[in-house]
């Protein structure tokens, strides 16, 4: 009996020793990035990007009153030229009418005039007119031919401020939004129709005046299409020369480049534009973004002997989506964990995963 009690004790020993050694022996693994001192001869910078109209327009009527008509609706298509919106045209269409008639007579005054002045002319020249009325025949149609060119002034501003009336779309496009419905009164100049081009062929992106700067040395841009994942070669059309004033960035336009006349984008399509920047023969440490952690500033942790150090660093730009720059604490051959950094902690033991990167 005594025996089979001595027995029981030593397998429940070293049944509990194992759990203890299974225990120990856990090490968490990780996966690591050894850094090389190779020279990049450039790096990535990466936008989120959207695309935009070619063109974008708000239209608005010169002048102040009701809206009377608005032909289309939002997203529909309309040719250069068609009538977009009409305002209360009642008032001016009774001030072309009414110089109309002015028009009219004097046209027929000043006609009557130079009737009158060729007969005057012939009679005066003849010595069948004294120089007395041939001088007064003149003035009158000087009078009559200056009133008649104010009259015709008169009529044509008047045939200008009608059509003023409505909104002429001043390309093919779409109309983006209705800013104002029928019956509204707007003021001089207000705001109507957003308009926009057929054409989707601009992306914007904003910037910092330091991205500002890497963009205008690029040696390369393209966009990526978050829907197709087709890369497109872009070309820089334009950068503003005064920060957004909300967001102190620069908002720098980019337009495709060699695109097919089958390729089309629809307005707000969004995908990623990565700038490629000469980096003139600096060496460069990058590192992916999550292998950075802060804690009394910046930190990462190094693969050491089988233990996780952690380390701090000095940070520099962001490169692409996911990488960051080291400036100051890591060197060639140093084996940084870029993995399952969130659950470490100094000094505990890992194991790589997977090898180096």
């Amino acid at each position: 009996m005594k025996i089979r009690y001595i027995l029981i004790f030593l397998i429940i020993s070293i049944f509990t020793a194992c759990k203890k050694d299974n225990k120990e022996e856990f090490v968490r693994p990780v996966k690591i990035q050894e850094i090389n001192s190779i020279q990049n001869d450039n790096f990535n910078i990466d936008f989120p990007a959207q695309i935009s109209p070619t063109q974008k327009t708000v239209l608005a009527f010169k002048y102040a009153g009701a809206v009377k008509d608005i032909k289309f609706e939002t997203g529909d298509f309309v040719k250069k030229g068609q009538v977009i919106a009409v305002m209360d045209d009642k008032d001016y269409k009774v001030n072309l009418d009414a110089f109309s008639k002015k028009y009219e007579a004097a046209r027929a005054v000043a006609q009557n005039a130079e009737i009158q002045f060729s007969r005057a002319e012939k009679l005066y020249q003849g010595g069948a007119l004294a120089k007395k009325d041939y001088d007064n025949a003149l003035m009158q149609k000087n009078v009559a031919v200056s009133t008649f060119k104010e009259a015709a002034a008169g009529l044509e501003n008047a045939k200008n401020t009608l059509n003023d009336t409505r909104i002429i779309a001043p390309y093919d496009g779409y109309i983006n939004k209705k800013i104002v419905e029928v019956g509204a009164v707007v003021p001089e100049g207000g705001p109507v129709i957003s308009f926009v081009s057929n054409e989707m062929t601009d992306i914007s992106v904003n910037a910092s005046l330091k991205d500002v700067e890497n963009i205008k040395n690029s040696s390369n841009i393209v966009f990526k299409d978050n829907s197709s994942e087709k890369v497109y070669p872009l070309e820089i059309k334009n950068i503003a020369q005064n920060p957004d004033s909300i967001n102190l960035t620069y908002p720098v336009t980019f337009t495709f480049s060699n695109l097919s006349k089958d390729e089309k984008f629809l307005s707000g399509q969004t995908g990623t534009v990565t700038i490629t920047v000469k980096n003139n023969g600096k060496q460069e440490i990058l590192i992916p973004l999550n292998a950075v952690f802060e804690d009394n500033g910046s930190n990462v942790y190094l693969f050491k002997n089988g233990v996780a150090v952690k380390t701090p660093v000095e940070i520099g730009e962001l490169r692409e989506t996911d990488k960051i720059s080291i400036v100051k604490g890591l060197k060639g051959g140093d084996k940084v964990i870029v993995a399952g950094v969130s659950k470490l902690a100094d000094g505990e033991k890992v194991k790589t995963l997977g090898g180096t990167k």
